[in-house]
């Protein structure tokens, strides 16, 4: 049986609670060819500080999701942004749509950030 860190399971567990939304989900940018819609589990960071000398550490984590709507209707990205949120549940989350062209064309990209503490 594998045993996971911390990290390793919240990035499951995020991948898991988006997996409702019935969306490819990746952890890295796919190449051009992959259409529209898609999940990107991106870059995330973590601060340790409030840790103690001693005991459990408690991590601050920080993971940037982003999902790529093709440019035909800003009502489909709002439904898919508000939907997200409410798939990751209680989490501190900003969230904004912003039209992108990182995937080689111009699409809705609805970029969410996640903050969350985890030990």
């Amino acid at each position: 049986m594998v045993s996971y860190l911390p990290m390793t399971l919240y990035l499951k567990d995020l991948q898991k609670k988006l997996g409702v939304l019935g969306v490819p989900i990746f952890f890295k940018l796919p190449k051009p060819e992959v259409l529209e819609p898609f999940i990107m589990i991106g870059a995330n960071t973590s601060d340790s500080s409030r840790t103690a000398q001693t005991g459990v550490l408690i991590e601050d984590v920080t993971v940037s999701i982003d999902i790529f709507i093709a440019k035909t209707s800003r009502v489909e990205a709002e439904e898919m942004k508000s939907k997200a949120l409410r798939a990751l549940g209680r989490v501190r989350a900003t969230a904004n749509i912003l039209l992108d062209d990182s995937v080689g064309r111009e699409v809705y990209h609805v970029s969410i950030t996640v903050s969350d503490s985890i030990c």
